[in-house]
């Protein structure tokens, strides 16, 4: 039984909480700039919001993404950034604090205007007892500052 103990104290630690996830940006249309951020797990969420939006913009009259929520969850939130941007993003699934961390990282463009931008994501499924947090960065400038 010491001996047992003493390997588990003298174990290397291990990060099995943290889990990289697979997603994929998508565009959402005319919908896309309607919602600043959203997560939807089922079915029936995205009908009620694809509902609701079809009722305060009469002017949408696209047909919605199709998306299989028994496989997929749908997160989306925005951002400011200079009109030329791009992003880079990382998700992962934290198992012990039951949130999905999505980093959003900005890669400055060399644009002095600014614009907003919406980040819409289908991630593996999530489960109810999940949050999903969005974290903003700064990497490197695609345009080179003094070049």
């Amino acid at each position: 039984m010491c001996m047992l103990l003493t390997g588990v104290l003298s174990a290397e630690p291990s990060d099995s909480t943290s889990v990289l996830l697979a997603f994929l940006p998508i565009s959402m249309g005319e919908y896309e700039r309607l919602v600043d951020s959203v997560f939807i797990r089922t079915q029936e969420e995205y009908y009620s919001l694809i509902t609701t939006l079809k009722g305060k913009h009469s002017w949408v009259d696209e047909e919605p993404l199709e998306i299989d929520f028994d496989v997929f969850s749908l997160v989306c939130d925005d951002s400011w950034a200079d009109c030329v941007a791009s992003f880079s993003y990382e998700v992962i699934k934290d198992t012990f604090s039951k949130k999905v961390l999505i980093t959003v990282t900005e890669h400055y463009g060399g644009g002095r205007g600014m614009c907003d931008f919406h980040h819409w994501f289908l991630i593996q499924r999530i489960s109810e007892d999940y949050t999903v947090k969005f974290i903003y960065a700064e990497g490197e400038p695609i345009y080179p500052y003094g070049n």
